[in-house]
């Protein structure tokens, strides 16, 4: 199996501002927003910084400030630490919540990721701290003899549960826990889905802006002479690197990170990818007519850093337990939602996949090369429900698979599905890539079942053989001719006659109308297979 094509794209000028650090007054401006928990005021002080001069006309050229990343941290805790989110009381969640991703946005956007320096704000390294003993914000105000470490200590010392034991890189082993809660929630937990989804989605933005940016840089040292042709120093270095970096040349980690994208909410999923905050799908309890009651602020001025947490930790008694999503079986036993919590979470699954795919063929001394990854993301898929499986290799508009990637991965699926008696492309043309003909298709793919009778795996081929054939039917010019006929129908006869389903199962009941729905799933590619052939004769003609 070859590894996807990289296109080498010829550097281009930075479309980021310049960025310039804040003054040691408009830092301790915005710390002490952060400090008395003014998010508000923190993230309309901290927003006016990076968007100023957004209006000129020569934006590019004109730098902007660029915010602490301890800061920046803070910030992005808010989209989905419980404790401003489902625990709070439902007027304080929005603006906040908007206000938060609006920010994290616009740093992306104006300053980049290596000006904003988030792989030093969404870094998941441990905590260097110099403090030896619990201190109180009075003693620190007026120690002046203080060491510059003290110094740099005190700049990430505030108050409230974000900055202290609610801290994500404190809370999270590392980012593919994260990773692996947040799809658990789309399927187990919507209510908690609705925040991380919006965290998930724009931290894989800032990976890929921090690879591309990186790929830039080098680029362009490498079109000024200053590092050879195949030296990648800036990408080496980059976030995603830097969250891969434990699972390098540890086959059971690796498969920890692949097997993150495809967290299904199952007892195993969750006791592997536990929930990141203490009690975080508990919801708040609001009673008609009452408020949350509140700390007095005055009180809270005065109380020692390490005490925060038991200051605005949610009374226990205010929180009721959220209830899953009912996807059960007759017998009221859990079952694996059969779409993995919808399109959103599908569409995050292909992007974390397609980074995989990238990481692999790019820098595969990283991690692994393509074939051991996609062997790893063929164990995962393999037991996947019939309908999942479609969304995740269906070549929609809505898909976040690069065609590259699709097309190589689904080509190795299906030589994992099929019976050993089918030819192997390599064996039909030669090829250095992994690209479709109609000849590898009429040959190798079309016309065979699976390697089983079990009818999900029947109903899978069948799913990407049709995938398959309408990526080339969009990408190349198709023929129609009797072995394209031939072959078609031959793999849809077969598959329908092999799909014979597991007799011995004495369950009855719910594995029966599984088995049927997968049947169901057959036929229907099936038949959508012959309607592509029709649309062949009717508009390419042929022999």
């Amino acid at each position: 199996m070859s590894e996807p094509a990289t296109q080498a794209t010829p550097a281009q000028e930075s479309p980021y501002r310049d960025a310039i650090q804040l003054t040691d007054e408009m830092r301790q401006h915005c710390h002490i927003y952060l400090d008395e928990q003014l998010y508000i005021g923190a993230l309309t002080l901290l927003s006016g910084l990076v968007t100023s001069g957004a209006s000129h006309p020569q934006l590019l050229a004109k730098p902007t400030f660029a915010p602490e990343p301890f800061h920046i941290e803070l910030i992005s805790a808010l989209l989905i630490h419980p404790r401003h989110t489902n625990q709070a009381h439902p007027n304080e969640r929005l603006e906040l919540a908007s206000r938060s991703i609006a920010f994290l946005r616009n740093t992306l956007s104006i300053l980049g990721p290596l000006n904003a320096r988030l792989g030093d704000a969404f870094s998941f390294s441990p905590i260097n701290t110099t403090r030896s003993s619990r201190r109180n914000r009075n003693t620190l105000e007026n120690d002046g003899d203080s060491s510059s470490s003290d110094a740099e200590d005190r700049s990430e010392r505030t108050r409230g549960v974000i900055a202290n034991k609610g801290r994500l890189r404190r809370c999270a082993k590392d980012f593919w826990h994260v990773v692996g809660w947040a799809l658990n929630c789309s399927v187990k937990y919507p209510r908690r889905w609705k925040y991380w989804k919006v965290w998930l989605d724009f931290m894989l933005d800032v990976l890929d802006a921090d690879w591309k940016e990186r790929e830039r840089q080098d680029e362009l040292a490498r079109a000024n002479e200053n590092i050879g042709q195949e030296e990648k120093p800036l990408l080496r270095k980059c976030l995603l690197v830097e969250y891969l970096s434990e699972a390098k040349g540890r086959s059971s980690s690796m498969k920890r990170v692949v097997r993150s994208a495809f967290a299904d909410g199952s007892p195993g999923s969750l006791k592997e990818f536990p929930e990141v905050f203490p009690n975080e799908t508990k919801e708040l309890k609001v009673q008609s007519g009452q408020k949350r009651k509140r700390e007095d602020p005055r009180k809270q001025h005065f109380a020692a850093y390490d005490d925060d947490d038991a200051e605005t930790a949610m009374d226990s008694s205010e929180l009721t337990d959220q209830t899953p999503e009912p996807f059960q079986d007759a017998e009221n036993t859990l079952a694996v939602d059969p779409w993995l919590g919808g399109t959103e979470s599908i569409a995050l699954r292909q992007r974390l996949l397609a980074t995989f795919s990238r990481v692999a063929a790019i820098l595969p001394d990283c991690l692994t090369d393509c074939v051991e990854i996609y062997d790893m993301i063929y164990e995962c898929v393999k037991p996947l429900p019939v309908p999942a499986f479609s969304l995740h290799f269906s070549p929609s508009s809505s898909s976040q698979l690069p065609i590259i990637v699709f097309v190589s991965l689904t080509q190795f699926l299906l030589l994992r599905f099929l019976p050993g008696s089918a030819p192997r492309p390599d064996s039909i043309v030669d090829r250095e890539n992994d690209d479709l003909s109609q000849e590898v298709l009429e040959k190798c793919f079309l016309p065979f079942p699976a390697n089983t009778s079990s009818v999900a795996d029947n109903a899978k081929v069948s799913i990407l053989v049709e995938s398959q054939f309408r990526q080339f039917l969009k990408s190349c010019r198709c023929f129609h001719t009797r072995t394209l006929g031939a072959a078609i129908e031959k793999g849809i006869l077969a598959r329908e006659s092999k799909s014979k389903g597991d007799k011995r199962r004495k369950d009855g009941g719910v594995r029966a109308k599984d088995e049927e729905s997968d049947r169901e799933w057959l036929r229907a590619s099936g038949e959508r297979l012959r309607n592509l052939l029709l649309w062949v004769e009717q508009n390419n003609g042929g022999d």
